[in-house]
């Protein structure tokens, strides 16, 4: 019998704050902490971008790349947040990491090209944050780090709940980190895909993107495994569907159709239904092209619902973080399934009569059904959707309401 994968922990470094909390009721209030660019190192000074700027922790200073910074403080809350920060030996053993980022630790690079740092080698490769992760945490399960572009956060949820239904961990540490470097803001610049304003998804004026940073981490562990620890958990993962548009290396297929099959996996996969879908996390980057093919599958999916259910982008709030931003969205559709509610796109002020959705926006919304679907896309043609589900026990009971 497959094990049932719940969410029993969630850490967060962001623009909004360092704890969850802080990062829901930001969105909730549709706060959006974006600021001009001019720390060294990056593309373009005065280029928007929704930045941590301070260091997550008292007294804490930057150590490694910033990237890897921000991971190890989320997944250490992760880690405390599931009552495992102080797991014995045994319990380590079988606690596995999986950790998206598009790329990782590349600020260390260009300081040193800039002439301001002198690398280690260990610091000349720029994927190690699942190793530091599993060095500075103490967990000795498998380690993957996935970089599947902008969808990379997601895939890290959806293999590391693979891993537990496979037999291969008994938990898994999930997320994505960025940081706002010169590789990452200058791509989007090259390609003419910066909104000088803000990240504005499903808005008619919208221009193109905005980056941010910072660092999204969930524990997964069978829900077997929760009730013998006695953790009450958020959410469970119910599936994914993965696919690639084989289209083009930076431009979606204007079709969607690849993205759709995504969608039309996961629900199948996880035996959900459209009249189960209660909110829709969009992938939402604010770029003409993404926001008008996902609008079109969306309300493809949802048919006669499209009227009904809410859905948002919280990329209005914390920018595009590239690797990290899926890992964002399911730490967000975890909150709409404990608390029922759905955060508004906070930069929304005339929704793209293309985008024929229930945007949520001013206010929150009640969530319209059990399950919180959440869509990444990615340079590559990389498409994936994440269903995240009630709890077994809360879905006994009629689920979110």
């Amino acid at each position: 019998m497959t094990p049932d994968v719940v969410i029993t922990g969630l850490g967060v470094v962001s623009p909004l704050g360092h704890d969850p909390q802080l990062l829901w009721d930001g969105l909730l209030r549709g706060e959006a902490p974006l600021s001009p660019l001019d720390r060294p190192g990056t593309a373009i000074d005065g280029t928007p971008a929704y930045t941590v700027t301070d260091p997550p922790g008292p007294g804490a200073a930057w150590q490694q790349g910033r990237a890897s910074d921000f991971a190890l403080v989320a997944a250490r809350a992760a880690l405390a947040d599931a009552g495992l920060l102080t797991a014995e030996a045994g319990v380590r053993d079988n606690i596995g990491v999986c950790v998206g980022t598009g790329n990782g630790d590349s600020d260390l690079l260009e300081a040193e090209r800039d002439g301001t740092a002198e690398l280690t080698g260990q610091q000349w490769f720029p994927y190690g944050t699942a190793a530091l992760l599993a060095r500075r945490l103490g967990l000795h399960g498998p380690g993957l780090t996935v970089s599947t572009a902008c969808a990379a956060g997601a895939y890290a949820v959806a293999m590391g709940a693979e891993m537990i239904t496979d037999g291969d961990a008994d938990l898994v540490l999930v997320g994505g980190a960025e940081a706002v470097s010169r590789p990452a803001v200058g791509a989007f610049v090259r390609l003419g895909a910066i909104d000088p304003l803000r990240c504005r998804p499903f808005d008619a004026d919208r221009a193109g993107t905005v980056y941010g940073e910072g660092a999204a981490f969930l524990l997964l562990e069978s829900a077997e495994s929760a009730a013998q620890r006695g953790r009450t958990p958020y959410a469970r993962v119910l599936s994914s569907g993965w696919s690639c548009d084989a289209f083009h290396v930076t431009a979606p297929d204007p079709a969607g159709r690849q993205a759709a099959r995504a969608a039309h996996d996961a629900l199948s996969r996880g035996g959900v239904t459209p009249h189960d879908i209660g909110a829709v996390m969009c992938h939402g980057t604010g770029t003409p092209a993404n926001d008008s093919t996902e609008s079109r599958n969306t309300a493809a999916l949802l048919g006669e619902r499209t009227a009904q259910v809410p859905v948002t982008a919280v990329k209005s709030s914390l920018g595009h973080s590239g690797g990290a931003a899926g890992a964002f969205s399911c730490v967000a559709a975890a909150l709409v399934v404990r608390d029922g509610v759905v955060p508004p796109v906070a930069t929304l002020n005339r929704l793209d009569p293309e985008c024929a959705l229930r945007v949520v926006r001013g206010a929150p919304e009640p969530s319209a059904g059990s399950t919180v679907l959440v869509n990444a896309y990615a340079f590559g043609g990389n498409n994936i959707t994440v269903a995240i589900g009630p709890p077994a026990h809360r879905a006994d009971e009629g689920g979110t309401p």
